[in-house]
């Protein structure tokens, strides 16, 4: 899931925002991966960011931020997040409501 848009650096652009399912009890949770371009919306335009298998992820549980009256509605139903409705987006893939800010790339566990 994207939510955006968001300024980077003067650019535009999302968060990119994974459902990663945990070893051992198959449990699943919402990882924010961090800020890609806005030309990088369409996943086939970023496949090196779609990490395939097993990978491990370092990050930091954190509260996310919440909406403000400016904010405009999440509309799911068309893929549009405007902010990070941890409820709503865990229900739409099926994870837990838990946030995850990604603090080092993901890496690709090696056997």
């Amino acid at each position: 899931m994207l939510i955006g848009p968001r300024l980077h650096e003067g650019t535009d652009g999302y968060l990119v925002v994974t459902p990663l399912e945990r070893e051992g009890d198959g449990t699943t949770v919402l990882v924010n991966r961090g800020w890609i371009s806005k030309k990088f919306k369409k996943q086939r335009d970023r496949p090196e960011g779609l990490p395939m298998g097993e990978v491990v992820v370092e990050g930091l549980l954190r509260e996310p931020w919440k909406k403000n009256m400016f904010t405009p509605v999440n509309q799911p139903e068309k893929g549009e997040f405007y902010f990070p409705d941890v409820v709503q987006m865990a229900s739409i893939v099926g994870s837990q409501a838990v946030w995850v800010e990604e603090t080092m790339g993901m890496s690709r566990e090696i056997a």
